[in-house]
């Protein structure tokens, strides 16, 4: 493999890395009271892991280390990050029970890691439509959640809803629902639709204002998404490979 190849195999690690090393940031703020600013460093993850596959797309590159580094940069980004963010903000906020607060966040790097591994070890049925909800759509879920309640002001209120949601949001990941994915269609409007929406979400996540618009996005997508999952997605889960142990 010449140097060029070497090269462009290595930029969607990177992205993957940034990832990660950002998800450990998210982790430190949580750590240090800066709630706000470590739930919109997971959004800021949500969008690299995209990021990071259409790098990959672009360049037509993919090898086994890179995708072990994305399953470790999404279990870290997207399991570990939110449930330090809920550990750190519940028991200040809302007075709940330690071990209630811990059981809660414990649920989503579990079942993050859960979700990792069934797709290290399967292969899709239907390339068209997810199987469960991915762990990075999932966490950017309850981090929009998680700041939208902040930005209402919902105080005590706000704090005991996250802690009884986040295992909810948490088992979507592992679930048989089917949502058709994100990626461009035969119809130019929609696409236009779907890079419009992730542009003005990006600019308010980078201007750190109405996390509100990205959780009626997100609901929006996964109330639509498994509707219409219903109707276009092949039935079933995804079929085991036989390249990989049962």
């Amino acid at each position: 493999m010449g140097v060029n190849a070497r090269l462009r195999q290595a930029v969607p690690t990177v992205v993957s890395a940034t990832s990660m090393f950002l998800a450990l940031a998210s982790c430190v703020l949580a750590a240090g009271g800066r709630l706000e600013a470590a739930a919109w460093v997971i959004i800021y993850c949500g969008f690299l892991d995209k990021l990071d596959g259409i790098v990959a797309r672009a360049l037509a590159v993919s090898s086994p280390f890179g995708m072990e580094m994305d399953s470790f940069s999404d279990f870290t980004a997207f399991g570990v990050a939110p449930a330090l963010l809920a550990w750190f903000a519940a028991p200040d906020q809302a007075g709940l029970a330690a071990g209630w607060v811990a059981a809660s966040a414990f649920t989503f790097p579990f079942l993050a890691a859960v979700r990792l591994a069934r797709f290290n070890l399967v292969t899709h049925s239907d390339p068209e439509c997810f199987t469960g909800v991915p762990t990075t759509f999932a966490a950017v879920l309850f981090a929009s959640l998680f700041l939208t309640v902040r930005d209402l002001g919902l105080g005590e209120a706000g704090s005991r809803f996250l802690v009884a949601v986040m295992p909810g949001v948490a088992v979507l990941m592992v679930t048989w629902l089917r949502i058709p994915k994100l990626k461009p269609r035969r119809s130019r409007a929609f696409n236009l639709f779907q890079v419009g929406t992730a542009l003005v979400v990006l600019a308010l996540s980078v201007l750190q204002v109405l996390p509100e618009v990205a959780l009626a996005v997100g609901v929006g997508y996964l109330v639509i998404g498994a509707l219409a999952g219903r109707r276009t997605c092949r039935p079933g889960g995804p079929a085991p490979n036989p390249a990989q142990p049962a």
